[in-house]
């Protein structure tokens, strides 16, 4: 199914075209939630599938999807306490790095992070969705990539910060933690589905504690589940 059938399955109340765009957009959702310290993320991605279910008239084509969703999902990201990002299971020891190191940058670094290398934004798009200027965007992601550079390349210079590194980063973050979470999504996507309410498992709610030297020093017992780089896909 594409994404134009799909939207037309959906707002013609077809469950298997809103499945699909669940699908093709929880994966983004899930990470915003978790690189900006989410406590409730089950709960937000709930609502935030149910606020886009109610407002599917509003989606016209895939073109319109990257604001679309992303616009529904920040306004319940945003309204969460700032914190630090939470843990992502299963990533390579140096993907952990940088998402650990992603995970403590101020969050309008984050959001420009995951709003214009994740989700492969516009700058006028990220504004939209992001109720920021886009100067400001700009000069944020221009922020994070120097911080990123220059504390990644002290323990990994081989993984490179610049605009595709950072892409290929951030769909390794997203591929692996909506494996890792596949049937906790199926989950929500059946409370969305059936109204019922979504139950928050306490493990869900871990931090980010490791730094360089945990890393490294886990190395051994990381490298058993960090087998490829998927294939991933970007809103719309």
């Amino acid at each position: 199914m594409t994404l134009a059938e799909a939207i037309v399955r959906a707002k013609a109340g077809e469950q298997d075209g809103f499945i699909c765009l669940f699908w093709h957009t929880v994966p983004h959702v899930w990470l915003a939630a978790a690189m900006l310290g989410c406590s409730k993320p089950g709960e937000a991605v709930v609502q935030i599938y149910r606020d886009a279910m109610a407002s599917l008239d509003s989606l016209r084509s895939p073109s319109d999807l990257r604001v679309w969703i992303g616009t529904r999902a920040y306004a319940v990201l945003l309204r969460q306490e700032e914190r630090e990002g939470t843990e992502i299971p299963s990533l390579s020891d140096a993907a952990q790095a940088a998402y650990s190191l992603m995970g403590k940058l101020p969050r309008l670094e984050r959001l420009a992070l995951l709003v214009l290398c994740g989700e492969g934004c516009s700058a006028p798009q990220a504004s939209e969705i992001l109720s920021q200027q886009e100067i400001e965007i700009k000069r944020a992601l221009r922020r994070a990539r120097q911080q990123l550079s220059e504390q990644m390349k002290q323990a990994y210079p081989a993984v490179s910060c610049n605009m595709n590194g950072l892409i290929a980063l951030l769909a390794q973050m997203r591929t692996e933690q909506t494996e890792a979470d596949k049937a906790q999504l199926q989950e929500m996507l059946c409370c969305v589905q059936t109204g019922e309410a979504y139950t928050q498992p306490e493990a869900a709610e871990q931090s980010i504690t490791a730094d360089h030297a945990d890393i490294e020093d886990k190395s051994e017992e990381k490298s058993g589940f960090f087998h490829k780089l998927f294939r991933s896909h970007r809103f719309g």
